[in-house]
C-alpha cells in the first residue's frame, strides 16, 4: 500500500514543480522575450507534463483495479481487512512499478525545474530548491527502486510459477514468430491504433526476453541483478504506455477528440520513447545472455517489435507545452 500511495504523492509533488515552473518561465526575461517562449524551455515543460501524466495514468489504473478487486472478494463474504489486504497483495507489481515510476519521473520534473529557474534555482529562496531536495528519499523508503525492480520480476515469476498468471506459454508464442515469416496486418484503426500495436510488440519484447533468460540462465537467473532489473524497466516502460493510452482514449469519449489534442500529443509521445526506452533495455539484456544466431534473431524480432512511426513530436511537445504556458500551471 505504501508504494501506490508513494507512487501517486508524487504525482502531486511533481504537479506543484511544474505549477511553479510555468510561472516562473512566464515572468523571467531573457534576451528580451520571456523564456517561456524558447523551444529549449517548451521541450522541459512539456516533458514534464508527459511523465506526469503518464504515471498518473498508471496510478489510477492500478488504484481503481485494487479497488474493484476488494470489492469483489467482499462480495464473496471476505470481511473489509481481509479483502483489502489480499486485494492489495494481487497487485503487487503493479504497486512496486508504480513506486518506481512515479519516484523517478519527480526526481526528473524536479531537476528540470531547478533547470528552469537557472541559477536562482539552487537557491533555499526557491521553492524548486526545496522540491529537489525532497524528491531525493522517494527512490530510497518503500524499498529502494533497486529492490522494487527485482521484485517486479521475481513476483512476476512466482506467479507463472504457481499458475497465478500465464506468462511461458504467450512467450513461447513469441519466441515461435521470431522464426516464421511475419503476416502482413491491416492497418490499425482508431486514433491509437498505430500505439496500440507500438505496446502489444512492447510487451512481446518482454516475453521474448523474459522467456530467453529463464531458459538460459534457470538456476543462476536470481545472481544476474542487471539482466532482471532491464526486464523490470521494459515492464515500467509498458505499463505507464498502455496506461496513458487507456487513460486518453476515456477522455476522448467524453470530450471529445478536438478537446484532447494536447492528451493526444502527450500520450503519442510518450508511447514513442517509451519503445525506444524498452528497445534499449532488450537489447542491453540480448547482449548479456544470448549469442551467435539465437542473439541476431531477437534482435531482428525487437527490431520488428518496437518499430514505431514517425511523426513531429516537435510540434506534439509544443501543443502540451503553449497548453501549460497558456493557463499557466499544470493543467492537464
Amino acid at each position: 500500500m505504501g508504494r501506490i500511495k508513494l507512487g501517486g504523492g508524487s504525482v502531486g509533488a511533481a504537479k506543484a514543480v511544474v505549477d511553479h515552473s510555468v510561472r516562473y518561465a512566464n515572468e523571467r526575461m531573457q534576451g528580451g522575450r520571456l523564456i517561456s517562449k524558447y523551444g529549449a524551455i517548451k521541450f522541459k515543460l512539456a516533458e514534464q507534463a508527459i511523465r506526469i501524466y503518464a504515471a498518473e495514468a498508471a496510478v489510477y489504473r492500478a488504484s481503481q483495479n485494487i479497488e474493484d478487486a476488494i470489492k469483489a472478494l467482499m462480495a464473496e463474504g471476505q470481511p473489509k481487512e481481509k479483502a483489502t489486504i489480499e486485494g492489495i497483495r494481487r497487485f503487487a507489481i503493479e504497486d512496486a512499478i508504480l513506486k518506481v515510476a512515479g519516484s523517478e519521473m519527480l526526481d526528473y520534473v524536479s531537476d528540470e525545474g531547478v533547470q528552469i529557474y537557472g541559477g536562482m534555482g539552487y537557491s533555499a529562496e526557491s521553492a524548486v530548491e526545496r522540491a529537489y531536495r525532497d524528491s531525493r528519499i522517494n527512490r530510497i523508503f518503500e524499498g529502494t527502486n533497486e529492490i522494487n525492480r527485482l521484485l517486479t520480476v521475481s513476483m512476476l515469476l512466482q506467479k507463472a510459477m504457481k499458475g497465478e498468471l500465464n506468462v511461458m506459454g504467450p512467450a513461447q508464442a513469441v519466441a515461435a514468430e521470431l522464426t516464421s515469416i511475419p503476416e502482413a496486418e491491416p492497418d490499425p484503426e482508431g486514433i491509437f491504433g498505430k500505439q496500440r500495436t507500438t505496446v502489444k510488440g512492447m510487451k512481446k519484447s518482454i516475453l521474448m526476453v523474459a522467456g530467453a533468460a529463464v531458459q538460459k540462465l534457470m538456476q543462476t537467473l536470481a545472481k544476474e541483478q542487471e539482466i532482471i532489473m532491464n526486464m523490470a524497466d521494459m515492464a515500467i516502460q509498458t505499463y505507464q504506455a498502455e496506461s496513458i493510452i487507456l487513460r486518453v482514449e476515456k477522455l476522448i469519449s467524453i470530450r471529445g477528440e478536438e478537446a484532447c489534442a494536447p492528451q493526444i500529443a502527450m500520450a503519442m509521445v510518450f508511447v514513442n520513447d517509451a519503445a525506444d526506452k524498452v528497445a534499449k533495455y532488450a537489447k542491453d539484456a540480448i547482449w548479456s545472455f544470448a549469442e551467435g544466431p539465437e542473439q541476431r534473431m531477437m534482435l531482428m524480432g525487437l527490431k520488428r517489435f518496437t518499430k514505431t512511426d514517425p511523426f513531429n513530436v516537435k510540434e506534439a511537445r509544443r501543443v502540451v507545452a503553449e497548453k501549460l504556458i497558456e493557463e499557466n500551471k499544470y493543467c492537464f
